[in-house]
């Protein structure tokens, strides 16, 4: 079978099982590197692989830089490693292959690493309160904005919301295909229903002008918002509200999550607000309420105490 009939066969069978288009592009361009390394070795087809010819393929791919000669990351080794198996089930699972060489081999272990940056809520509020919501591009940023504090959405989640998502009377929101094709609802802050409702029946209908859409959010000319254009909203606010920190669309996710926790939210209330899947990943966030811990490390060691006195 010729790798474009492989890959499309493989592509149908991730479709069928309900994987999103993003995900099923980033399983093929990982599956890319192994054809990659086929071709550099001389090997013709993925069929006869042995482990031992994969171990070598993960050799190859630790020691093959990146387009920026950088080293490859633990955590995207890991990733095209999981397409790799993901690939190798399907053969097994087809009867192309007796028997599965790509399962021996493991995982690299990934360092447990916390987010470098998170904003504060003095700097959230300043970068919200930013845009100017005397114009329509103004109030359309400051809902987005409002959005991404209030619920830690995802970048791509916030661009895939449609109007019907928005539940105003309720200040809930639907998020539909997150994460591992999960859905869940989430709750809106007060302020952020307020600026959807006034983004719904006010602003969007001046971007959508004569257009139909069922998004949400749209660009000034009627269209999905995409994904950059999302990037550089996050960016210029913070960068006009003066903040020092690298401001993305991801840290406001981060700092959603660590001022609930730093608040008392309960961690599988966060667990489900966020859509993690592993309540492991949200106690990540509980290492960053690390000013709490110093707070009262100041306020209960014998040896801060001592210093007190000596300094008084």
């Amino acid at each position: 079978m010729t790798r474009d009939a492989l890959l499309a066969r493989y592509r149908a069978e991730l479709t069928l099982r309900n994987y999103s288009p993003h995900t099923i592009a980033k399983q093929l361009a990982a599956l890319n590197l192994l054809w990659r390394f086929l071709a550099e070795t001389g090997q013709s087809d993925v069929i006869g692989l042995t482990t031992t010819a994969l171990h070598d393929f993960q050799r190859w791919h630790f020691y093959e830089p990146t387009n920026r000669g950088a080293a490859r990351g633990i955590a995207y080794q890991n990733r095209v490693l999981a397409a790799i198996k993901g690939l190798f089930k399907f053969l097994l699972a087809e009867n192309l292959i007796a028997r599965d060489p790509a399962a021996p081999l493991a995982y690299a272990r990934e360092p447990q690493t916390l987010p470098r940056n998170v904003l504060t809520p003095r700097e959230a509020r300043k970068i919200i309160e930013t845009p100017d919501i005397r114009t329509v591009l103004g109030y359309r940023d400051r809902t987005i904005l409002e959005v991404f504090y209030s619920t830690g959405i995802r970048k791509l989640e916030l661009m895939n919301l449609a109007v019907a998502d928005v539940q105003l009377e309720e200040e809930l929101l639907r998020i539909n295909g997150g994460k591992g094709a999960k859905d869940r609802v989430v709750p809106l802050t007060a302020v952020a229903a307020s600026f959807l409702a006034s983004y719904i029946n006010a602003i969007r209908p001046q971007l959508l002008g004569t257009r139909t859409s069922r998004r949400l959010f749209l660009s000034q000319r009627g269209l999905p918002i995409a994904r950059n254009t999302l990037g550089g909203i996050v960016e210029k606010y913070a960068r006009l509200a003066r903040i020092k920190k690298r401001v993305t669309c991801h840290l406001w996710r981060h700092s959603c999550a660590t001022h609930l926790l730093q608040n008392k939210a309960n961690l599988r209330h966060v667990q489900e607000i966020l859509g993690h899947r592993s309540l492991a990943t949200t106690e990540r966030y509980l290492h960053l309420t690390i000013t709490e811990l110093k707070a009262a490390h100041v306020k209960c060691h014998p040896r801060e105490r001592d210093h007190r006195r000596e300094a008084s």
